[in-house]
């Protein structure tokens, strides 16, 4: 078949052009391997062994159009940026005055911020609704939309109009999403399967996420024997789709071309040990970059990346004539500047973003009250030998250590708050303040969780912490709930393993720990919260909760629960209760 390329820029304001390329693969034969049980993202039990079908049915007249699919990836929480769901409306509305039929896919991390804001602050909600309405026809989890926790994902999953899609995410052995879809679109059935990386849980997302409340891991990723149950996974899917009749088989994938790995995250490993897939599109790695390699048929898959941000479209042509795919890769490189905003590009997309991106900013730059003293990170005059900011929060207790602990324990419910140093950015106040002002001092935006823990471990906690008192440490504790003394000239008597916490062998430093003004009790149970990582994975060396019970995880991120706390909680004010630099005495030297 003849190849025909179009240079892939933008030349017209009324008109994005596009590039396309061809690639054929008629599939393989289908295997006769049963399709597990699978439970959708409502909850229901289905046993039949399909997706979801369209249920257009297409005319005879046109049966013979040009299908088109487009295909974005890790757009970030970027909807005005690059192309934008105002140039990707363009192109589609291009391609539909053609008279092509289209299919809107996305490959992953589109509602996780990746630094940017839009829609963290929303926990993806906003990109979901922009999504509605563009007209998505599906989409796949990526490794960052876990960030938020699998159930958050599952509940905006099921605020979509449109499916996820994966096929080897489950829980507790059942399928967590469909697995693929069938469409019939002029006159052709069209598989589309989702897989996920499985590097997704304890690599790129906190393991202990993917866990229930006794630490169990309840998620899986068919990540077993390298990439030999993934590929097995894939092919199970591919073989059953080919027994419906399909005509074409897409992967839709978040897994990446990462050329240090030789597994299940190299998807020319994947495409190498499959058959039956005639075009990938693949995510993750920020890639955009076509590739074809040879299936365990001898025949050519292409595998397209659609960059980040909105940086690139995929972009697959079906002919409606002969059944021929051209696969190629739309293109924008102007730097800073979006489609939108160089070409001037005004539809009902560029409307909604806009809205959106307004409404974001009402959340996040409001003005919610006041602050009257500055809560500090550094010391106020001290300076280190090469005269930068002497950072007392890593060091002692700081009057924002104390505010931000209050916050996660009050808002949490918990007895005890745990908050290390390392999580502190900038100073807050004085002044009036905003969401954007919390972000500011804790921008990680990261959870946090109630663990029922003894009063033992909460001693082993403090004395991990104050190792090194009054030295810097990046893993030192402000604190909430509790009162404690270091006595400055006794030695650390830890011992460690691996670098982190494994037990006390003589003397403490830590003494006369109290817990609401009473003595602790080692052999007591107390609620603590921190964040995850800390708890459950034993971030900056604290072992000592791994074990713990879960008793709940707060809804909102870090910087969220201290916005709460500073206009609801305080209502507005931060008055003197916190005016003291070094704090309240929570942590005094013996």
């Amino acid at each position: 078949m003849k190849k025909t390329k179009i240079a892939v820029t933008l030349i017209l304001l009324t008109v994005l052009a596009f590039a396309a390329c061809s690639c054929r693969d008629n599939g393989a034969e289908p295997s006769k391997t049963k399709v597990p049980i699978i439970v959708t993202t409502s909850g229901n039990t289905e046993t039949e062994d399909s997706g979801e079908p369209s249920e257009k049915k297409e005319e005879p007249a046109a049966q013979n159009k040009d299908i088109v699919i487009l295909a974005t990836s890790d757009v970030h929480c970027c909807p005005q940026k690059g192309f934008g769901y105002a140039g990707l409306y363009r192109i589609r509305e291009k391609f539909l005055k053609e008279g092509c039929e289209v299919i809107l896919v996305d490959d992953g991390d589109e509602i996780e911020g990746h630094g940017e804001l839009f829609g963290t602050v929303t926990q993806g909600e906003q990109v979901i609704d922009l999504m509605n309405k563009m007209g998505y026809d599906l989409a796949i989890p990526g490794n960052h939309d876990f960030n938020y926790g699998p159930d958050r994902l599952i509940e905006l999953a099921s605020k979509a109009n449109y499916p996820y899609l994966s096929c080897n995410i489950t829980k507790n052995g059942q399928l967590v999403f469909k697995p693929y879809v069938i469409k019939e679109v002029a006159g052709k059935k069209i598989a589309f399967i989702g897989a996920t990386t499985p590097r997704t849980m304890g690599y790129y997302t906190s393991a202990s996420l993917f866990q229930d409340e006794n630490g169990k891991t309840i998620y899986n990723f068919k990540n077993g024997n390298k990439s030999k149950k993934l590929i097995e996974t894939i092919q199970i899917y591919v073989d059953s789709v080919r027994e419906q009749g399909v005509d074409y088989v897409f992967m839709v994938t978040h897994i990446g071309q990462a050329k240090k790995y030789k597994d299940y995250e190299n998807i020319s490993y994947i495409i190498r040990n499959t058959h039956g897939i005639d075009v990938f599109l693949d995510g993750h790695s920020h890639d955009y970059k076509k590739y074809e390699f040879v299936n365990t048929e001898g025949k050519v898959v292409p595998r397209i990346g659609m960059g980040s941000k909105f940086s690139r479209i995929g972009y697959v042509r079906i002919s409606g004539k002969d059944g021929s795919i051209d696969v190629d890769i739309f293109n924008w490189t102007s730097g800073p500047v979006s489609a939108a905003e160089l070409f001037g590009i005004k539809n009902e997309m560029s409307e909604e973003t806009d809205k959106a991106l307004e409404e974001y900013k009402d959340i996040f730059y409001t003005k919610s009250g006041n602050i009257e003293y500055p809560l500090m990170i550094n010391d106020a005059v001290k300076k280190t030998a090469d005269g930068k900011p002497y950072k007392n929060i890593s060091r002692v207790e700081t009057n924002l250590g104390d505010i931000c602990a209050d916050a996660f324990r009050v808002i949490s419910g918990a007895d005890v708050a745990f908050v290390p140093a390392d999580k502190f950015n900038e100073a807050l106040g004085p002044g009036e303040f905003s969401m954007r002002d919390c972000y500011m001092v804790l921008p990680s935006s990261k959870k946090i969780c109630v663990v029922q823990a003894t009063g033992q471990q909460i001693l082993d906690a403090l004395e991990w912490s104050c190792r090194s008192y009054p030295n810097a440490n990046s893993g030192f504790l402000q604190v909430s709930g509790v009162t404690l003394k270091v006595n400055k000239k006794q030695e650390s008597t830890i011992k460690t393993k691996k670098g982190k916490f494994d037990k006390v062998e003589g003397k403490r430093r830590v003494t006369d720990v109290k817990i609401g003004g009473i003595a602790i009790d080692p052999k007591k149970t107390y609620k603590v919260a921190s964040y995850i990582g800390l708890i459950r994975d034993a971030n900056y060396g604290y072992t000592m909760f791994t074990s713990c019970r879960k008793l709940s995880t707060p809804s909102g991120l870090d910087f969220q629960i201290l916005y709460e706390y500073l206009k609801n909680n305080l209502q507005g004010t931060v008055g003197s209760a916190y005016s003291n630099p070094i704090g309240q005495k929570r942590i005094t030297a013996a």
